[in-house]
């Protein structure tokens, strides 16, 4: 029996994971997005603590793990922001799925901009500030994964790139 994909979209915020996400959602059969993202917002006063950060990723984990186990692939889009909790994300899981690790990136100035001009999720406090993009930005290029297969979304379109990843995983 053919092993379920888990396909990670990691990359500092504004460089396109939820537009690559979504479209190949609507590309797969039998797929689950899982945005660890917007698991935090699920409880009523999300503080941000480590406390809190850490339940929003075991949430996210567990729903992975028993789409995984239940052959439903999966897609989880994320900042991770440190080599060491992908790492510890997806440990166990890799083990009964193919494992499949994207980053997208773009310019600073030009994820600003996406981030000025999108809309705000009904779950999200607010839009996140210049100053937290900056940070996150830091964060990413200091401490992400290595390993992963890399898309500047300034020069691919997020369709370009999704049909990329749909290639890389038949």
């Amino acid at each position: 029996m053919k092993k379920p994909n888990l396909i990670i979209i990691d990359g500092p915020i504004g460089s396109g994971k939820s537009t690559v996400a979504n479209l190949l959602h609507k590309k797969m059969k039998r797929t689950a997005i899982v945005r660890l993202d917007r698991i935090k917002h699920l409880f009523s006063d999300y503080i941000g603590s480590s406390e809190d950060q850490q339940l929003s990723a075991d949430v996210g984990k567990a729903m992975t793990k028993e789409y995984i186990k239940n052959d439903i692939n999966v897609i989880v889009e994320k900042a991770f922001t440190r080599e060491e909790f992908l790492k510890s994300f997806i440990e166990k899981i890799e083990k009964k799925s193919k494992v499949y690790i994207y980053q997208l990136h773009a310019p600073i100035n030009l994820r600003k901009e996406r981030v000025k001009n999108r809309l705000i999720p009904k779950d999200a406090k607010k839009r996140p500030t210049d100053k937290k993009i900056e940070r996150n930005t830091e964060h990413f290029q200091n401490f992400r994964y290595k390993n992963a297969i890399e898309f500047d979304s300034s020069k691919l379109t997020v369709k370009q790139i999704a049909n990329k990843i749909l290639r890389d995983i038949k």
